[in-house]
């Protein structure tokens, strides 16, 4: 019989939830994990829930589905396991030359970068929570305490890190502010236009929609992205082959961090 989240958890067995969009994100932190098996919850499919171990920390690795509506959906029902925190997890596109293919991300603030007003005189992002939602913050704030910690706990890491070039560049890992929108970016002027309305460092399609539902169950929350390409016309052959490092690198720094969760 397969674990659900059904059935009562003591609250030192609560997991930590890891949203990845793609099995190719989630696999180098499955091969981190022991004791691995499958939970089941009632919005998810056949293998989009595997539970284990990392280190000491128990953990919840879900697989939600690519965009915005797939991320709420999954995660919402995720939820169940009363996790004790939500990291997302994955890939993204560099929105300035600042981040080079393999760095790494772990967000102080989130936003939907394709929710808003669109006008011929611009882009007027829209708020979170209001009853009207062109008022109120356009971002999602992780804790700040938490946030630091896990920084800290991954500053280290640098050795084991990869450079995707193979030419011994230090990788770099850094706080930044994540942009997320139903839209693979694959152009360079579409790219900077969010950079310009968002002021947001890397790009991708979950972390924002994960952050709200994290942050609406009172969960705390990070998202920690690397970068596999420059959102650019050659975004699509670049995401193809640094998709391996990136969720290599992405899962490296998850698993330095998971103790920064400890006193939730």
């Amino acid at each position: 019989m397969n674990p659900s989240v059904s059935e009562p958890a003591h609250p030192r067995e609560r997991p930590i939830l890891i949203v990845t969009a793609l099995d190719e994100e989630r696999a180098p932190l499955e091969a981190l994990a022991s004791g691995v098996r499958r939970g089941d919850f009632r919005a998810g499919g056949d293998g989009d829930l595997l539970l284990g171990t990392i280190d000491e920390s128990l953990v919840a690795l879900l697989r939600c589905g690519v965009g915005k509506i797939a991320a709420t959906l999954a995660t919402t029902s995720a939820m169940e396991l009363a996790p004790r925190g939500v990291i997302s997890v994955g890939s993204a596109a560099s929105l300035h030359p600042g981040f080079a293919i393999g760095d790494v991300v772990i967000s102080t603030e989130v936003l939907q970068h394709d929710f808003g007003a669109a006008r011929s005189g611009g882009f007027e992002l829209f708020g979170y929570g209001a009853p009207l939602p062109s008022t109120g913050d356009p971002r999602i704030r992780a804790e700040e305490p938490l946030g630091t910690a896990a920084l800290d706990a991954a500053r280290g890491l640098g050795p084991h890190l990869v450079d995707p070039a193979g030419m011994g560049r230090k990788v770099r890992l850094s706080h930044g502010v994540i942009a997320t929108g139903d839209s693979f970016v694959n152009d360079h002027a579409t790219r900077d236009s969010i950079r310009r309305r968002t002021g947001a460092d890397l790009v991708e399609m979950e972390g924002a929609a994960i952050a709200f539902v994290a942050s609406r169950h009172r969960t705390p929350w990070l998202v920690v992205r690397s970068v596999s390409d420059a959102g650019d016309g050659g975004a699509h052959v670049s995401f193809e082959s640094y998709l391996p490092i990136a969720a290599k690198n992405a899962a490296t720094v998850v698993a330095a961090i998971l103790p920064a969760f400890g006193r939730y």
